[in-house]
């Protein structure tokens, strides 16, 4: 349970202790405090998943929302517009409000006008923060190109100074959609640099994809851009073995241990590899003078 003495958001000591529903509540403006704050009571739970961030706020369920509220609900139909333009996963959505919730508290504590962000700001830096801790393939200026027509323009790089202090030490949080995106960049990143053609690029990507899937056991505790290349190396291996590993390990900007580790167990559970491959293989034997 929370444990909290006063309320982070009116300072208020009057705090409820729900031992029913999990939940540290406040008397005075209903904010839900502690890291149960995103659990709901067992009666308010939904079958399915909430699909908007707004159900991950602050805010008590059925309580009369405050101005200084608002704030916090209006960044995350922001973050809900991002997200949806720029077709990111729901997990960075719900990363992003926390990072929300983590910045309003400390700047707040800090108790100085000139520390505040605007709304567009917060919304800004909460979802390229959640971007960059999950590896999201998202370059910093596609970010900044992309959020421009949705929320305007905003000096992230000057507010990230200002809030990375608050945001550190996040535990990474795999997730398979992420890996996904990076196996689908990475080949494409491969393909455009003439590495393989299109036709094995395709064939690498739907096989190291389908990889991740078989053995979901390996995504705990490892980033998303390590999987990927490791799924993607250990496929190659079992079809044609393009790829040196020190060479795709610089080039996939991984560390060639781990690499090398992770791929030897996808191989191992790997699915059967695809039928199309077996031409690849033989070519390539072909060429190298095994026949």
């Amino acid at each position: 349970m929370c444990e909290a003495e006063r309320c982070i958001e009116c300072n208020s000591a009057s705090i409820l202790y729900d031992e029913t529903s999990g939940e540290a509540v406040c008397r005075d403006c209903g904010l839900v405090l502690g890291k149960v704050e995103f659990t709901p009571p067992a009666d308010r739970i939904p079958k399915s998943a909430p699909t908007s961030p707004i159900a991950y706020t602050s805010i008590a369920v059925g309580t009369e929302i405050q101005s200084h509220q608002r704030l916090e609900l209006k960044v995350a139909r922001d973050i809900e517009r991002i997200a949806d333009k720029l077709d990111l996963p729901k997990i960075v959505e719900l990363l992003a409000i926390f990072y929300v919730r983590r910045i309003r508290r400390n700047m707040e504590q800090q108790n100085d006008q000139n520390t505040r962000l605007t709304r567009t700001e917060l919304s800004a830096v909460s979802v390229w923060s959640a971007i960059k801790q999950l590896k999201h393939p998202l370059s910093y200026k596609e970010y900044t190109q992309k959020i421009k027509p949705i929320i305007g323009e905003v000096n992230l790089m000057k507010i990230e100074k200002r809030t990375s202090q608050f945001i550190e030490n996040t535990p990474h949080i795999p997730d398979i959609t992420l890996i996904t995106a990076h196996i689908n960049k990475l080949v494409s990143v491969l393909e455009s640099n003439a590495v393989v053609d299109t036709y094995y690029a395709n064939l690498l990507g739907r096989y190291a994809i389908e990889m991740v899937h078989t053995k979901q056991t390996l995504l705990k505790g490892r980033r998303s851009d390590l999987i990927a290349a490791s799924a993607i190396y250990a496929a190659d291996g079992l079809m044609a073995e393009y790829f040196a590993l020190q060479v795709f390990a610089e080039f996939a900007n991984v560390g060639t241990a781990n690499l090398s580790a992770i791929a030897e167990t996808f191989k191992r559970y790997a699915p059967q590899v695809p039928k199309e491959s077996a031409t690849i293989h033989f070519i390539e034997n072909l060429f190298r003078g095994v026949f």
